[in-house]
C-alpha cells in the first residue's frame, strides 16, 4: 500500500502524497505507456541503485522515450534520499520510481518526453532476512507472458502478473509461478526463479520472457564463489521443478525467499541458507 501521507516527488517538485497531480489523459493510465522500478532503501542507501538506474534507462530506450533532461544517476539518488528524509522515514523503505510518456495522443504519442514520479513507503523489516517457513507456490498458466524486447523490464502494463496474483490469492498460495508462450515456467508474480540440483543452479534466461532482475544478477555473480555452476535455461518444465532439490525466488524488496512446496512436491532449504548468507555479506546487509 502506498503512503497516503507525507510527500512524493513529481518531475522534481515536492507534493503532498495525496495531491491530485495526475489527469485522466495520463498515458500510463490510458495505454500502460510507462515503466517503473522498485528499490529497497537500507541504512541510508537505495540498494543496488546503479543497476536499477541503468535498467530504467535501457527500458526507456526500448520504449523510445526521450531521456533528455532526465536526472543523472547521482542527482536522482539524491532526490530519493531527500524525499525519504522529508518523509521522516528512519528505517527501511520501499521506493517506487515511475516513468511515463508526457502529453496526449492515441496509440501514437504526441511527444516522447517523459515525466517521473518518486513514491516512498516504510517497510516493517530492517534489512533482508531469509523466511523461516518455506513458501507454497502454484502455477498460473491461463495468461502467458510472452518474450519481447520490453519483457525484461517492469512496465505499467502488468496484466499477466495481476491475473496471476488474483489466482494466487484465490488458491491461497504464497506466490504463483508464471509461464511464457511456450508453456515454460519463467518467474513468479513478483520475483525471479532459481532451482538447485546437484551443484548446478538453474534460472530462466532473459530470452524466456522473465524480468531482468536486479537481485537475480547479484545471485548469479556470487554463486560460483560457492562452487555452484550457473545455467540459464529457456524456462522450467513442471518435471524439472519437481526433480529439483531446492527452489528459491529473488526480488529487490524481499531478497531471497525459499520455496517449500509446489503441488505435492516438497523441497529442502539447506543450501539456500548458504546462498543467502553470502548474498547478505556481499551487499553488507545485516
Amino acid at each position: 500500500m502506498l503512503n497516503d501521507k507525507g510527500y512524493l516527488v513529481y518531475d522534481g517538485v515536492l507534493y503532498p502524497a495525496d495531491a491530485p497531480i495526475l489527469k485522466t489523459i495520463n498515458r500510463s493510465f490510458r495505454f500502460g505507456d510507462g515503466l517503473f522500478e522498485t528499490i529497497r532503501y537500507h541504512k541510508g542507501e537505495p540498494l543496488f541503485f546503479a543497476d536499477h538506474y541503468e535498467r530504467l534507462l535501457r527500458g526507456m530506450a526500448v520504449m523510445r522515450m526521450n531521456t533528455l533532461g532526465f536526472p543523472s544517476r547521482n542527482e536522482f539518488r539524491e532526490r530519493i534520499i531527500s524525499l525519504i528524509n522529508k518523509n521522516r522515514f528512519f528505517s527501511d523503505v520501499r521506493i517506487r520510481v515511475t516513468i511515463f510518456r508526457k502529453g496526449e495522443g492515441l496509440y501514437t504519442p504526441e511527444s516522447n518526453n517523459v515525466s517521473w514520479l518518486i513514491e516512498t513507503t516504510p517497510l516493517n523489516d530492517k534489512g533482508y532476512y531469509l523466511n523461516e517457513k518455506g513458501l507454497v507456490v502454484g502455477i498460473f498458466n491461463e495468461f502467458p507472458k510472452h518474450s519481447s524486447p520490453i519483457s525484461p523490464f517492469k512496465t505499467a502494463s502488468s496484466v499477466p502478473y495481476i491475473l496471476a496474483g488474483i489466482y494466487c490469492k484465490e488458491q491461497q498460495f504464497d506466490d504463483c509461478l508464471v509461464v511464457n508462450g511456450y508453456g515454460k515456467i519463467i518467474e513468479s508474480v513478483s520475483a525471479n526463479l532459481f532451482w538447485i540440483k546437484g551443484q548446478t543452479v538453474y534460472t530462466p534466461g532473459i530470452g524466456s520472457g522473465c524480468i531482468e532482475g536486479i537481485i537475480r544478477k547479484q545471485i548469479m555473480q556470487l554463486l560460483p564463489e560457492l562452487d555452484f555452476y550457473v545455467l540459464e535455461t529457456p524456462g522450467a518444465t513442471i518435471t524439472e521443478l519437481n526433480d529439483a532439490e531446492e527452489v528459491f525466488l529473488t526480488n529487490s524488496i524481499s531478497g531471497i525467499r525459499w520455496v517449500m512446496g509446489l503441488n505435492e512436491t516438497r523441497f529442502f532449504g539447506i543450501r539456500i541458507r548458504d546462498i543467502f548468507r553470502r548474498f547478505a555479506k556481499s551487499a553488507e546487509i545485516n
